[in-house]
């Protein structure tokens, strides 16, 4: 009935108190629907990255507030993600402070700040952009959504970093670019993996990138494109940013980054490789290499 293994189900209600079915006087358990649809619930948020202690507070919550019935907060039973989704939109439709602030607090137990970046805030804006391109959203709501989430998302970085971090990582969107939400992504991840996060924004010409790693040395620089530049104005760019860098190594991501990949490359570039493991081998790789001493340098 729920897709749950019997021994997982019984360690659920043992450990969580989900699901509490009746008893018969033989001792056969009997499950109500409301307790079918919490386990159901419970084993989405499972598959979406929460932990099981995860899942069952935000089950109860839920149970808490008569189960969303206003058809506007996420409902159990069905994927979190999605519904934390339609959440969004709606309250961004109707410039809803409060709502949005309510399912922002709820994403706060939905997993792993990755995880729910990837899975809530960035097709929540990306569907924001389409609207708004169609015309089915305003320049004022699609500024609400961005500005919202985006704070929320430089909160998770804040929260994901570490003041002991043992590399620093310089954030900035080309000089262009007026986009910052897959940089915030990409410093989110970044935090996660030990660096402590230095976020410039959007728009971040090749002279701020110097002054950084001049002052910082950080021990990365990390670039997003989301408009792909025309091709002089790209290689101008590349070329400004690779000066700018140094010796430290630079990363360049975002949607626009692939039809200048090459041209990233052969400035001495990382290109984010669309995958978080192989993104964080490159860039170890990099870094390690960036700290070997040059046998060159030093040398009349």
């Amino acid at each position: 009935m729920t897709g749950i293994p019997e021994p997982t189900l019984r360690a659920w209600e043992r450990r969580y108190g989900i699901p509490a079915p009746e008893r018969t006087a033989s001792g056969y358990r009997l499950y109500s629907l409301e307790e079918v649809e919490q386990v159901r619930a419970m084993r989405t948020a499972c598959d979406g990255g929460m932990s099981a202690a995860e899942a069952a507070r935000w089950v109860r919550e839920q149970a808490a507030q008569g189960g969303a019935s206003d058809g506007k907060a996420v409902v159990p039973g069905s994927d979190p993600f999605e519904s934390a989704q339609a959440t969004l939109l709606d309250a961004i439709e109707r410039f809803d402070e409060e709502a949005l602030e309510a399912c922002l607090r709820q994403m706060m137990f939905m997993g792993h700040s990755t995880t729910v970046f990837d899975q809530i805030v960035s097709p929540t804006l990306r569907e924001v952009g389409i609207r708004w391109h169609e015309g089915e959203m305003s320049i004022a709501q699609e500024h609400f959504a961005t500005q919202r989430l985006g704070k929320f998302t430089r909160d998770l970085m804040q929260l994901a970093s570490s003041s002991n971090a043992a590399s620093k990582v310089v954030l900035g969107a080309f000089a262009d670019d007026e986009h910052e939400v897959g940089l915030l992504g990409l410093g989110l991840r970044l935090s996660t993996w030990g660096f402590r996060p230095i976020f410039l924004g959007a728009k971040t010409p090749p002279g701020a990138i110097r002054n950084a790693v001049e002052s910082v040395a950080p021990g990365l620089v990390a670039l997003s494109v989301t408009l792909t530049p025309e091709r002089a104005r790209a290689r101008e760019l590349i070329d400004d940013y690779a000066n700018a860098c140094g010796d430290v190594p630079w990363l360049v991501g975002g949607a626009g980054v692939r039809p200048i990949a090459k041209l990233i490359e052969e400035h001495g570039g990382l290109v984010d490789p669309g995958e978080p493991v192989a993104l964080r081998a490159i860039i170890r790789e990099a870094i390690d290499a960036s700290r070997k001493p040059n046998p060159k340098k030093g040398k009349k």
